[in-house]
């Protein structure tokens, strides 16, 4: 007996100097689990793949994920950045691949790689003694910011599984806009109907960015990408065969209504959009405890159109709206819109300069570059509040900046800056640039630029937005995606 408990205190004290020998995961590695690792059919007949992504290391890691369907003779792709994975947690994925048709697709193994990052949700943790499954398979529960920093713009995530451990979907919870430390809020997760039934737990619990949701679907022979931002949850979208009706399934948590905000490449300067919402939603007035009000019925929309020719749509989710959403109108593309070469971007980026003054930003599409002329006074720096869609980077992370100065008064007149860690790509942050006194341009050059909102959607957003009120202690459902305050 003494030389068992020997045994297993050297066995111990050897896994703390050695610690890859004592986990099945291996320390050091970031990896998929074979049994949180699936590939099927969905009930709308889209390949879709699940996924528990593992980090093992002892830091914080950025995973990138490239994963592959092979389809008879034909590979389908995919490779995404994702969240960052504190050490020994576990982040959720699902990616649909709606290009898979055929009767016997093999998903391959994955490909991860990563990089070492800042702890973002250090201390968050799900209360698991407040969790309850309801009826309708839905999951509440509560979470903790038991960290020292705040948390921004986040959601949950988790697995969804049955009885014999087999995942049935990834679930997240409603965005969560700022969580101070020590602060407790409560969240809900919602399973599709399809499913509900099915559902015995929840697990893999785990604090993501809140990125712009993209979202693919096949549509006549090719593929059409679009993306929205909402409290309200989307998925599984389809387009009908002739490629002019977009059908998804949507979920909204609240006991409020929320606005659902998309951004659709445009086909046709004539296409107009019609929403018909088909499901269930609470009654005015009525408590969570109430039956739900089964309803159809097509719902006011916003429609406009930004300077890089993508149609912007508005419209209001129910309160407690789970069910199916319909928007056609779509069209083929008939060559009525055009990208112009510049694009006014001045008003709607958030900046702070030292040293001198800001006279006007410009977007250069064909360039994929901004172009910021300034006075400069001083020597000093310039802080621009971005976003992955406003501009991102090359392929190697990085963005370059050129600074341009006054005829004459240095031997280089351009200066070229490499930018790399200062710029989050899945979340706005902020790029500092500093400039020398007679700086009178800078341009940041990466590897596509785009607006988010153009001018003509800000106006009419600021009438709009007078009508809509939601309030909620938790989260803004209706937020400038760039044009926020430092």
């Amino acid at each position: 007996m003494r030389k068992f408990a020997f045994t297993v205190v050297a066995l111990a004290l050897f896994s703390v100097f050695y610690p890859g020998l004592a986990d099945a995961g291996m320390y050091g590695e970031v990896y998929i689990p074979d049994h949180e690792f699936v590939g099927f059919y969905d009930e709308a007949g889209v390949y879709t793949v699940f996924a528990g992504v593992k980090n093992k290391e002892y830091f914080t890691i950025q995973p990138t994920i490239t994963l592959s369907v092979m389809d008879g003779n034909q590979r389908f792709e995919q490779t995404h950045k994702l969240a960052a994975i504190e050490p020994d947690k576990m982040l959720p994925l699902k990616l649909q691949f709606p290009g898979v048709t055929g009767p016997s697709p093999v998903l391959e193994e994955p490909s991860i790689t990563y990089e070492e990052t800042v702890n973002q949700y250090i201390g968050g943790y799900v209360l698991y003694d407040s969790l309850d499954i309801q009826e309708d398979g839905s999951i509440v529960g509560k979470i903790r910011n038991g960290g020292e920093e705040t948390f921004e713009k986040f959601r949950i995530y988790a697995l969804i599984k049955d009885k014999d451990d087999n995942i049935l979907d990834v679930s997240s919870s409603e965005i969560f806009q700022t969580m101070k430390p020590g602060e407790v809020f409560e969240f809900k997760m919602l399973a599709s109907p399809h499913i509900s039934q099915d559902v015995d737990y929840y697990s893999c619990f785990a604090f993501g960015d809140d990125s712009i949701m993209p979202l693919t679907a096949k549509q006549n022979d090719g593929t059409f990408t679009f993306r929205y931002t909402a409290n309200a949850w989307f998925k599984d979208a389809e387009f009908t065969d002739d490629g002019t009706e977009l059908n998804m399934y949507s979920t909204n948590g609240f006991q409020l209504p929320v606005v659902g905000s998309f951004e659709f490449p445009t086909n046709s300067i004539n296409e107009k959009y019609e929403v018909i919402l088909d499901g269930e939603k609470m009654a005015k007035g009525a408590s969570a405890k109430d039956p739900k009000i089964k309803f159809t019925e097509s719902v006011e929309t916003l429609q406009s159109i930004d300077e890089m020719g993508n149609w912007h749509l508005y419209f209001e989710v129910p309160e407690a709206f789970q069910g199916n959403v319909k928007i056609s109108g779509f069209m083929e593309n008939d060559g009525t819109v055009a990208v112009p070469d510049e694009i006014d971007l001045t008003t709607l980026i958030y900046y702070e300069i030292e040293g001198g003054e800001i006279l006007d930003i410009t977007a250069m599409p064909k360039k994929a570059s901004l172009v910021i002329n300034m006075d400069s006074t001083d020597d000093g720096e310039l802080s621009l509040k971005i976003n992955d869609f406003l501009v991102r980077p090359f392929d190697n992370g990085e963005f370059i900046a050129q600074i341009h100065s006054e005829p004459g008064l240095f031997s280089d007149e351009t200066e070229t800056l490499y930018i790399t860690d200062e710029f989050g790509f899945e979340k706005g942050l902020t790029i500092t640039i500093p400039f020398k006194k007679g700086t009178e341009k800078i341009e940041i050059f990466g590897s596509y630029v785009v607006p988010e909102f153009g001018q003509m959607v800000m106006i009419v957003l600021a009438v709009t937005i007078i009508g809509i009120v939601i309030i909620s202690r938790k989260t803004n459902s209706f937020s400038n995606l760039f044009y926020t305050k430092m």
